[in-house]
């Protein structure tokens, strides 16, 4: 991680010299010192902690926690069953199945003395270790809950964790819950990896990586729909579960505080993936499974460049699809040379000969952008609409494809690609609902660097978004289903709007960084979608009316922590 930091300032200093390199190395410990103001605000208070003993539930659900054993020390250990005596919420039970081999009978001891003066352990010595999944069904079997709940053996659990999953049941009948965490360096809590502050539910994303991860907590039901551990995909069993979990789940729920303590020690996957190169293969193999058995295709499942365990699906092209290509240059500042660059976009293109491309050039200013988009739509009969601002320039020849791998997918509405700017920066990776002053929508990552991941590695996998903009791909049976863009709109937000009617539909909207384009100068284009554009005002206002239930919620893909004054993902303080 050090070496990484080296490589990643020296990159800095080079490229973009000493003034933003300061600035930089300020933001990264204005970021730390916020993360540690953060975390000395988790801790509860005396009050707080007696409230939450006496809250009473109109359901009370006993919630199994999880734990498999193998081998831990002591010490981890211990710290590890506390942090389960420790919960304002009473109702649980700890199910402990111990793999340990006989040189570490230390662990059996611990929990032996502890469970006869705590009944609500429950403690089995295991004939032999059955690996992760094995130990981890064993515990399972051992569970009476109506919830169950998995927590690694050398983990910590907040003290109000258990508390804050029984309110969400109570309160939304969730039947899989999940939590942010922290990851810490074994075995100071105040050395902080970083805090994951996670989106809601995101399907695409999920597939991408297991980012719900820890606290997870479901249904007795939903297990029994899903099924157990299954020990083909130890390294990622919990990935694979998950996947499952989710798959069949009636109410996913998640919970935006940090409700898990995710030690980080040399042989652990929190530490150092390479520690674990299996976890990856099995990684894989869990999201194509997956893919298989609960929606019937075969997709291809590689790792991505920059992490191993975040994947890049390949959907297979269904049939001879065709896609009418709109090119809005109707604000294009240099008309000169459209024809010219219009030729470059086609020629660097890339098609298969299965997919049949329409081209419609808009260069006229004479109605709104809605009505502009929606004309061309009526005009045409293709399969698949792709809608793009302005003459960018062609990064990765088949982007279309990529963007209709996705676009075919019977739950994805509108598909973005990753949009930089000519100098390179990130100018479109999707769109926040209330980022910016105005607290409508904007641009995250607006001015980050090509080279950067992103937010725990956003920007390299696709990921779930609220909306898209600047170049965007829709089906025409959904596009017509939400009756095209909005009217009422003259500017982006129509684009914004429309994302959210597809939303409103049950559809989720996705960016791909597999398809790249580039184009426009940072100054002309602000963060805040259409800003810098004649009536901006109106529509902010038109937009703020009728969507204001969903601004006042926020975000479900930007976490409630996080800033809404600032683009890169810092802590909202």
């Amino acid at each position: 991680m050090a070496s990484r930091m080296i490589q990643n300032f020296v990159r800095t200093l080079t490229r973009q010299g000493i003034a933003e390199t300061a600035r930089r190395t300020w933001l990264h410990f204005g970021r730390k010192r916020a993360e540690q103001q953060f975390v000395r605000n988790m801790r509860l208070s005396e009050a707080e902690k007696e409230a939450q003993r006496k809250a009473s539930f109109t359901f009370k659900p006993l919630i199994s926690i999880i734990v498999p054993l193998y081998n831990t020390p002591p010490d981890l250990l211990r710290e590890t069953l506390q942090s389960v005596l420790d919960q304002t919420y009473g109702n649980w039970e700890l199910c402990l199945a111990d793999g340990s081999d006989g040189e570490h009978a230390e662990v059996g001891e611990i929990c032996r003395k502890l469970a006869e003066r705590e009944p609500r352990i429950r403690y089995k010595k295991l004939e032999k270790n059955e690996g992760i999944s094995g130990n981890s069904n064993a515990a399972l079997a051992m569970a009476s809950g109506e919830y169950l709940a998995l927590f690694d053996h050398d983990d910590l659990l907040t003290e109000n964790a258990l508390y804050e999953v029984a309110k969400v049941i109570n309160a939304q009948e969730a039947d899989f819950i999940y939590s942010d965490e922290l990851i810490f360096v074994s075995p100071n809590r105040e050395k902080l990896v970083g805090i994951r502050f996670k989106p809601d539910y995101s399907p695409d994303f999920l597939l991408t990586n297991n980012y719900i991860c820890h606290l997870t907590c479901f249904s007795r039901k939903l297990l029994q729909k899903a099924g157990p551990f299954r020990s083909a995909f130890d390294g990622s069993q919990d990935h694979d579960l998950i996947l499952r979990l989710t798959g069949c789940a009636e109410r996913v729920v998640h919970i935006p505080k940090v409700l898990y303590l995710w030690r980080s020690i040399p042989s652990s996957v929190a530490s150092d993936i390479y520690a674990k190169e299996y976890a990856i293969d099995a990684g894989r193999r869990a999201v194509k499974t997956f893919l298989r058995e609960h929606r019937g295709m075969d997709a291809e499942v590689v790792s991505t460049e920059i992490f191993p365990t975040m994947y890049r699906v390949k959907y297979p092209i269904e049939g001879s699809p065709s896609v009418r290509l709109v090119v809005d240059a109707a604000s294009e500042r240099d008309p000169g040379n459209v024809a010219e660059r219009m030729k470059a976009l086609l020629e660097k293109t890339q098609t298969a000969s299965t997919e049949r491309i329409g081209v419609t050039l808009i260069q006229t200013k004479t109605a709104s952008l809605a009505e502009r988009l929606n004309g061309s739509a009526r005009e045409t009969k293709e399969d698949y609409l792709l809608f793009v601002s302005g003459i960018p320039e062609v990064v990765t020849p088949d982007w279309i494809r990529e963007m209709l791998m996705l676009a075919q997918q019977e739950h994805i509405g509108a598909v973005g690609v990753r949009v930089h700017f000519q100098r390179g920066n990130v100018r479109h990776a999707g769109v926040v609902l209330g980022l910016g002053k105005g607290r409508i929508a904007g641009r995250p990552y607006r001015g980050r660097e090509d080279e950067t991941a992103g937010y725990f590695g956003q920007l390299a996998v696709v990921q779930n978004v609220s909306a898209v903009a600047d170049c965007l791909m829709v089906s025409r049976e959904k596009f017509e289903s939400v009756e095209g863009f909005s009217e009422d709109f003259s500017g982006s937000l129509a684009v914004t709007d429309f994302c959210l009617k597809l939303r409103e539909k049950g559809y989720y909207n996705v960016v791909t960084p597999f398809g790249l384009l580039k184009g426009g100068k940072a100054s002309e284009i602000p963060m805040e979608i259409g800003k810098n554009e004649p009536g901006y005002e109106q529509d902010a206002a038109r937009f703020r009316e009728k969507w204001s239930a969903q601004l006042k919620r926020g975000d479900p893909f930007y976490n409630a922590n996080l800033s809404l004054d600032h683009e890169d993902w810092r802590i909202r303080t």
